[in-house]
């Protein structure tokens, strides 16, 4: 019986095996029946697809580079932080009512991304680069700037909230040595205050503990870039020769 079965089973494999070849025959011969219309199609959508690329205009890119400041060594904020503060709808729209364009063109035109370095198992960032992409070089710049100003002017405002207690503290030291300035008995103490009041005036002045977030460079309009024509031309005629085959 099972000899049979095995048997039946073969049988029954040798007898689909023809008809799926002859009907890939089939399938490869309205195929090729169709070719001149499949060519007609890649060559009427790649044709397409060149002319409206060669209509689109060059776009120009401007690149603000910005530098996040910091107060008496840390950071005033996440690079990664703000960046994803910069691309939010809601710091678009507050950059695009000031200057005076639509949300959606300036989501569109501009792109804020953190400037990486460092090996591949160690990446940190160390900037943020702001880029602008419009048919205007002029137009670029001008969004390239007032999405970094936005980003520079609230960094301003931490800047100040963190900086406000330090020289707060300078202050007081000043008052007290001032005090302690007719009081020789009081000496060492004073030496004291001053050492403390060195330190501070160190981190609150020097440029590498306390800097505030400033644009690297000023913001010119960058190199024009031609949308790529051949890859969509491509694009399009794979397209409707896969659809040429389908039908």
């Amino acid at each position: 019986m099972r000899i049979d079965a095995t048997a039946s089973v073969m049988t029954q494999e040798k007898r689909e095996t023809p008809q799926e070849e002859i009907r890939l025959d089939s399938f490869f011969k309205w195929v090729w029946r169709g070719k001149w219309f499949i060519i007609f199609l890649v060559v009427l959508a790649s044709g397409v697809a060149t002319v409206m690329g060669l209509q689109q205009a060059e776009l120009h890119t401007s690149i603000a580079l910005i530098e996040v400041g910091r107060v008496w060594g840390k950071p005033l904020k996440d690079m990664y932080v703000t960046v994803e503060i910069a691309n939010s709808p809601g710091f678009l729209q507050d950059v695009a009512n000031k200057i005076g364009v639509r949300p959606a063109q300036l989501d569109r035109s501009v792109q804020v991304d953190a400037l990486e370095s460092g090996v591949p198992h160690s990446i940190y960032p160390i900037l943020i680069r702001v880029t602008a992409r419009h048919e205007r070089a002029d137009e670029a710049v001008r969004l390239a700037q007032s999405v970094a100003d936005e980003i520079v002017a609230r960094h301003q405002t931490l800047f100040d909230e963190a900086m406000a207690p330090h020289l707060e503290r300078q202050h007081q030291l000043e008052q007290r040595l001032k005090e302690l300035g007719s009081q020789p008995s009081d000496r060492d103490f004073a030496f004291k205050l001053e050492g403390e009041l060195d330190n501070v005036k160190a981190n609150n002045l020097s440029p590498t503990s306390t800097e505030k977030t400033h644009l690297i460079e000023k913001v010119v309009p960058g190199a024009a870039v031609r949308p790529d024509i051949w890859r969509g031309a491509v694009t399009a005629g794979l397209m409707a020769g896969l659809a040429g085959v389908a039908v």
